[in-house]
């Protein structure tokens, strides 16, 4: 295993939710609840996901999110079932029990003491980006945070532009694990490494990280800190 081409980089962006943030413990049970409570409060009859049906839905952004969830005639409501579940999974994030990758820490950590800036970049808003921050402990290990309600961000492409921009540097690269993250990085010109799930086949990308520290840290140019 060897470092990619262009490591070492002066700035590590990285998605949150399953890339850093084991989402998938937590998330198919809380929206198969909240959406039980909102068909049960509207009257409604509606078809609770399954956990790949849930999880399909990581790395997208408003309706995208929450529309597949109604039924065709009540998706245009997707926002209602949105402020239905954020206070849940906001509770959840903040409730103290850790649901980041094992590892998590120690990567970064790692790239800190090796100089390197730190960003995270994810397609959610403010309240939901804190509560993940602060909550799982995050904000204290990265330098940036950027999501959608970020000044001058409407997509996470904005998100990576501003991070470089903040870092004050090009030397960058993206680690993510859905489409969404390989299209920002490509469209900022910069590597992607793809956090290697079963949920879709990013093959193609500049690096492939199944998950253990030193492998990433290797991909990225920089020594294990032990």
């Amino acid at each position: 295993m060897t470092a990619l081409p262009q490591a070492p980089f002066e700035l590590v962006i990285f998605d949150v939710d399953g890339t850093l943030h084991r989402i998938e413990r937590w998330w198919p049970d809380l929206i198969r609840k909240g959406v039980q409570e909102f068909a049960d409060a509207e009257g409604l009859q509606l078809d609770l996901p399954d956990d790949r049906q849930a999880l399909a839905v990581v790395g997208n952004k408003g309706a995208e999110v929450w529309s597949p969830f109604l039924s065709p005639g009540q998706q245009h409501r997707w926002a209602e079932l949105r402020a239905l579940v954020l206070p849940m999974e906001v509770a959840l994030l903040r409730s103290g029990t850790d649901y980041l990758y094992p590892g998590v820490l120690e990567v970064l950590a790692g790239l800190r003491a090796a100089g390197v800036g730190l960003a995270l970049a994810s397609n959610c808003g403010s309240d939901y980006m804190a509560a993940i921050a602060e909550g799982q402990g995050l904000a204290a290990h990265t330098d940036w945070q950027f999501c959608l309600d970020s000044d001058g961000v409407e997509t996470k492409t904005d998100m990576l532009r501003s991070a470089m921009q903040q870092a004050g540097t090009r030397r960058a690269v993206m680690v993510g694990d859905r489409a969404s993250d390989q299209r920002a990085a490509r469209d900022v010109g910069i590597p992607f490494v793809w956090r290697v799930n079963d949920l879709c086949d990013l093959s193609d990308a500049e690096g492939a990280w199944e998950g253990d520290p030193s492998q990433l840290l290797t991909l990225l140019g920089v020594s294990r800190i032990s």
